[in-house]
C-alpha cells in the first residue's frame, strides 16, 4: 500500500476521534453554558468549543449546536466569540444560543465596539498607535481562530438581539473596545417548530416575522421541511435571521426611539 493511502487512513483516524457525537447529550447537564470557552473553562458550566486544543467539555464540529437541548440553560455566555463568525451567519449564532436558553433565561454577550476602536485610533493619531489597534479591528491573526471578521455598535448589537428573541438591559463599555450586555430571552418560537401543518407554519412565519402573505411561488419553491425537524429548525432560522427581517426590525426600533 503506497504512503498517500497510508496518510489518508491516518489522518481519517484522526477526524474520527476528533469529531464530537451527535447523540442529544444525556445525564446531569449543567443548565449554564460557556459558548467558545477557549481556555477559560468555567466550573459549573457546559464549556464548549471547536478547538479541540483547549479540551472543552463538548467539542462543537460546524458552529452545530442543534443537538444540544433545547430550552434547557439558565444562562449562556458568549465572551469574546461574536466578532470571530462571519457576518453571514452572525444571526445563525445568535438564533441558536436564544433556542438553548429556557424563557426568560439570559445571553451574557461580549464583542468589539466598532465605534470605540476608531475613536481610540482618532484621538491619538500617530502610526505607531493606529498600527498597533489594528489587532482590535481584525484580530491577532496568529492562527485560523484568531480573525476578527465583524464588528459591532449599539446600533447594531440591540436589532440583532431583537431579532433572535432577546431584550439586552443595557450595554457596558470596557478599555474603550469592547462592548457587552444581558439580554433575556422574550420571545419562544417553539410552536412554529413544531407545527405540524407546513403551509401554516410558512404563513404564520411571514405574517409574525416579514408582515406579509407569502405567495404561492414560495409554498412551491420552499422545501416543505417536517415539524420538529432540523430542516424546520434551519428554515424557521433563517426567516429570522434574514436580511428583510433585520431592516424591518431595525425601522421599527429606530421610529420608537
Amino acid at each position: 500500500m503506497d504512503k498517500l493511502v497510508h496518510a489518508r487512513m491516518f489522518l481519517q483516524r484522526i477526524k474520527r476521534r476528533l469529531k464530537p457525537s451527535r447523540r442529544p447529550l444525556t445525564g446531569n447537564i449543567p443548565t449554564r453554558i460557556n459558548i467558545g470557552c477557549g481556555y477559560d473553562k468555567r466550573p459549573g458550566y457546559l464549556n464548549l468549543d471547536s478547538d479541540p486544543a483547549c479540551k472543552p467539555d463538548v467539542l462543537v464540529r460546524d458552529h452545530d449546536l442543534y443537538f444540544l437541548p433545547r430550552g434547557h440553560f439558565d444562562e449562556v455566555t458568549a465572551k469574546d466569540v461574536l466578532e470571530h463568525i462571519p457576518h453571514a451567519f452572525m444571526m445563525n449564532a445568535l438564533f441558536d444560543w436564544a433556542w438553548l436558553l429556557k424563557p426568560g433565561g439570559k445571553l451574557f454577550v461580549q464583542t468589539s465596539w466598532i465605534y470605540g476602536i476608531i475613536d481610540l485610533m482618532r484621538k491619538e493619531g500617530t502610526f505607531e498607535y493606529i498600527h498597533n489597534w489594528r489587532v482590535c479591528l481584525f484580530g491577532n491573526q496568529v492562527h485560523s481562530g484568531d480573525f476578527h471578521l465583524n464588528g459591532f455598535t449599539e446600533e447594531t448589537l440591540r436589532v440583532y438581539l431583537a431579532a433572535a428573541g432577546l431584550a439586552h438591559d443595557g450595554f457596558q463599555f470596557q478599555d474603550g473596545w469592547l462592548i457587552s450586555t444581558w439580554a433575556k430571552k422574550v420571545e419562544d418560537w417553539q410552536y412554529l417548530y413544531d407545527m405540524p401543518d407546513y403551509r401554516q407554519f410558512l404563513a404564520e412565519a411571514y405574517e409574525l416575522f416579514l408582515g406579509k402573505t407569502p405567495d404561492e411561488n414560495l409554498f412551491r419553491m420552499y422545501r416543505r421541511t417536517p415539524a420538529g425537524s432540523k430542516a424546520r429548525y434551519h428554515q424557521l432560522r433563517a426567516i429570522v435571521g434574514s436580511d428583510e427581517r433585520l431592516f424591518k426590525l431595525g425601522n421599527q426600533l429606530e421610529a420608537a426611539g
